[in-house]
């Protein structure tokens, strides 16, 4: 039976991810509505990226996870990639 210290992690991780994401989503929200700011699109990016790497890490637990499935993960990352590839090289070359 779990005592109270595997309880409030079990409980908090997820609460504290959950904050992280809502927090840099304000922050994407506020940095794209503000008028004039240099490097919009790069800042967003780096936001999807940190809000991705907080997913995998710490919802999908990849960190703890075997080769096969960080392999499998990754799998999918590349196949989503080949598939915007395709879809931006169909609409460039029209």
């Amino acid at each position: 039976m779990p005592d109270d210290a595997d309880r409030r992690r079990i409980l908090l991780a997820p609460c504290g991810i959950w904050a992280a994401l809502v927090l840099l989503g304000g922050i994407s929200l506020a940095y794209a509505l503000a008028p004039g700011l240099p490097f919009k699109l790069v800042a967003s990016l780096a936001i999807v990226i940190a809000q991705g790497g907080l997913v995998l890490i710490g919802f999908m637990r990849l960190g703890k996870s075997s080769a096969l499935v960080r392999t499998t993960a990754l799998a999918g990352v590349v196949w989503l990639s080949f598939l915007f590839l395709m879809t931006f090289a169909d609409l460039w070359t029209r």
